[in-house]
Formats: structure tokens, C-alpha cells, sequence
């Protein structure tokens, strides 16, 4: 495990993206930027991401027509192939303002959990916190592993970029390694609950901007150190963000 305090961006101009940077191992180039600024890239995005949760059977976790417009998304990650093809990504939510914007609170739908759900976001907002959503890798993707591995470390990425302390997610029990290889960490306080159906056990798993670093595998460690230099300063969210209260 590598070391180091809470992480540092250098600042740059992108134009239309927030920031981006080319990753050798995977072959892709990572795009962060907001929906309206790069339509051709959400477009593109989304409906891949469509497409695989179609190929899992679990199109109705994804909420496609509820996030198309992008009106929900304050940023996004593509990754994209040298020819153009988005082959992968996310989406991120907040910062939130409120515990009742949640996206996850209808995942447990009242089952338990749902109350140490809420106190676990709510005690996290006055330092800034972030929901990722619909991470997906095209299943045919060469360097499929390497994909990943870059997708996990933009959850470390998107804390420092967007200048909050917290990230959390909900994942499927087989990809809980993979989101601990970049310094998530499972929340045990929160039962695991059935969703999006009976075959999946889905957990909560949270980022802390100034512990995630040291909870990093070496190899996603010096990754993120490498990557931190080509990415752009902190960002505020648009006016009229969801959001913002």
C-alpha cells in the first residue's frame, strides 16, 4: 500500500470537458465532462449503458429514460476507443444537499438498512458528497481488466475534482474487489439488499477523499498519481443543478 495525504490536482483547459486523460494500460482516452457539454459523448454513454444492463437483464436499474436528458447528472466518465467508440463509464450525482435525494434509498425501498442509509449519507453532507451511477464496460472490450481498473480509480478522480470529501456507491457482491482495488471501502452498518432482483446481493460501498488513498492497491495508487497531473482544478456545479438547494 502507498501512502500520501488528501490529493492534489495541477489545473489545465479542456474547452468543453472538465478534464481527461489518455490511460496506455487500457488503451482509452477518459473523458470527464458535464452532459450538455459533450451530448454526442453522454448519447453515447447512456445507450451502451442501456445495452449492457440489457445484457444482464437488470435494464430497469439503469432508470434510462429518467436519465437520458442528462438533467440529473452533474458530470460523467467515457471511455473512449481511438476511433470514437465509448466502450465504458459513469455518471455521478450530486453533491447533495439533501439525504432525500439519494438515488440508492430505492434500492433498499424501506427494507432493512434504509434507516442506516439515510443517517450514513445525511452525516456526510456538510462535506461534500457524490453518488456514482451506472458503471458499465462493454463485455466485448479488449484489456477489459484494464478498463475497469481506470473506471475504479475515477471514483478517487472525481472526489478531488469535484472538491468533495465522500463518493459512495451500491455494487453486486462479485464487483465489490475491484471497487476496493481503488479505496472503497464496504459499509457493514448497511445490510446487503436484493436488487435490482433476487440474484444479486447488492452492497454500499464509500470513498472518503482523505482515507481512499491509503486504502489503494500500489499499482491503482501510482496510477492515480500519474493520471492526478493531466486533470483539471476543482469544479462548481452549473446554476440550476438538481443539486443545488
Amino acid at each position: 500500500m502507498l501512502t500520501s495525504n488528501v490529493l492534489s490536482l495541477s489545473s489545465g483547459e479542456f474547452g468543453d470537458v472538465v478534464g481527461e486523460f489518455f490511460d496506455p494500460v487500457s488503451g482509452r482516452l477518459l473523458v470527464i465532462a458535464r452532459p450538455a457539454s459533450r451530448p454526442d459523448l453522454w448519447a453515447a454513454y447512456v445507450d451502451g449503458a442501456r445495452v449492457c444492463y440489457a445484457q444482464h437483464g437488470v435494464e430497469s436499474a439503469l432508470d434510462y429514460d429518467g436519465v437520458r436528458d442528462g438533467a440529473s447528472t452533474s458530470l460523467f466518465v467515457a471511455a473512449v476507443e481511438r476511433g470514437g467508440q465509448v466502450v465504458g463509464g459513469l455518471r455521478v450525482q450530486g453533491p447533495y444537499t439533501r439525504v432525500e435525494q439519494t438515488a440508492a434509498l430505492g434500492e433498499w425501498a424501506g427494507r432493512a438498512g434504509t434507516t442506516e442509509l439515510r443517517r450514513q449519507v445525511g452525516r456526510r453532507l456538510g462535506a461534500g458528497t457524490i453518488e456514482v451511477k451506472a458503471v458499465w464496460v462493454d463485455r466485448d472490450a479488449d484489456r477489459h481488466d484494464a478498463l475497469t481498473a481506470v473506471l475504479a480509480r475515477m471514483f478517487v478522480h472525481l472526489l478531488t475534482v469535484m472538491n468533495v470529501r465522500y463518493a459512495f456507491c451500491t455494487a453486486a457482491e462479485h464487483a465489490v474487489p475491484r471497487w476496493e482495488s481503488s479505496g472503497g471501502v464496504v459499509c457493514t452498518e448497511v445490510p446487503a439488499v436484493a436488487y435490482p432482483d433476487e440474484r444479486y446481493r447488492t452492497l454500499l460501498m464509500w470513498w472518503d477523499r482523505h482515507h481512499s488513498f491509503a486504502r489503494m492497491t500500489g499499482q491503482q495508487a501510482r496510477a492515480v498519481l500519474r493520471e492526478s497531473a493531466r486533470l483539471h482544478p476543482p469544479v462548481t456545479v452549473a446554476a440550476g443543478s438538481p443539486w443545488v438547494a
